[in-house]
């Protein structure tokens, strides 16, 4: 017992510990918060659009997803690898155009997932979900990652700072919003577009709200011209980061290449046990 005392008494005062458990207390709380938001808007939508129009909702959020996973390279690693670098190193040009330049990229390959997104809506449409007339949704869906534009970098950036804590309440401040929109879309008798558009704002809103607070994180730290940091400062540490960023972009393309990644695309149609598959993997995406 006094050896179980003396354990906690010291990992009490380990600051850094204790920063740990803090940071891991939030994100627990914040997940669960979630999931059960999740669980309630994957309810309502079950019951606006049965099934068959929940698998429909599952395909085009994979679609979308799976499409911005391809272009995207992770940059919130990078961020927390070279941004945290840099700031031990007080060196604020460097670390505040690393953050500059991953959000840049990252811009770069959202944009380019939405092309691919609405040049292939049709197809997907047509094949995957087996209802052309379902395009206009996937192009729809394609707005929340738009809004993605610079979230990752956002989230790195915030993590390095360690703010967790505010991380956590977008999280649960997003599936609140989701579930309120979807409570709404139930009591008007929504159907399949407005469950599409509810999960399209909900996601939306916290890639934004995570966009704004690594803004005004930055601003903080390097003042309000660390948007101007020059990038040539950079050079001697490109090929490195280069292959960093390259390096997890291929981790995630290994991924979505494995059935699990994408079910729908390896079997075809969306069957009732897909459309189940997807309702659920559905409760936890938007969250």
């Amino acid at each position: 017992m006094r050896s179980t005392r003396g354990l906690l008494s010291r990992a009490g005062a380990n600051p850094i510990l204790r920063r740990v458990l803090r940071n891991s207390g939030y994100l627990l709380s914040a997940n669960g918060l979630a999931m059960a938001g999740s669980m309630l808007q994957g309810a309502l939508a079950a019951r606006l659009v049965g099934v068959e129009g929940l698998g429909i909702v599952g395909l085009v959020t994979d679609f979308a997803t799976n499409l911005n996973r391809l272009t995207s390279f992770r940059m919130s690693q990078l961020v927390v690898r070279y941004v945290g670098e840099f700031s031990a190193a007080e060196d604020k040009t460097r670390a505040a155009a690393v953050f500059k330049a991953a959000g840049l990229v990252e811009i770069a390959s959202s944009l380019a997932a939405l092309v691919l997104i609405v040049l292939l809506a049709p197809l997907a449409a047509t094949y995957l979900a087996h209802a052309p007339e379902a395009a206009p949704l996937f192009t729809l869906y394609g707005l929340a990652i738009a809004a993605n534009l610079m979230n990752e970098s956002a989230t790195g950036l915030l993590q390095m700072s360690d703010r967790f804590g505010l991380l956590a309440r977008i999280s649960v401040g997003q599936s609140v919003l989701t579930l309120a929109l979807m409570a709404g879309a139930f009591a008007f008798g929504g159907g399949l577009p407005q469950v599409v558009l509810v999960y399209t704002l909900g996601k939306a809103s916290g890639a934004v709200a995570t966009t704004i607070a690594a803004v005004g994180e930055a601003r903080r730290r390097w003042g309000a011209g660390w948007w101007r940091a020059p990038l040539p400062s950079l050079a001697p540490r490109w090929r490195e980061m280069a292959r960093f960023a390259t390096s997890t972009n291929l981790a995630t393309t290994i991924t979505l290449i494995t059935p699990r990644a994408c079910p729908t695309v390896s079997e075809g149609r969306p069957a009732p046990s897909t459309a189940s598959t997807h309702a659920s993997r559905l409760r936890s995406a938007p969250a």
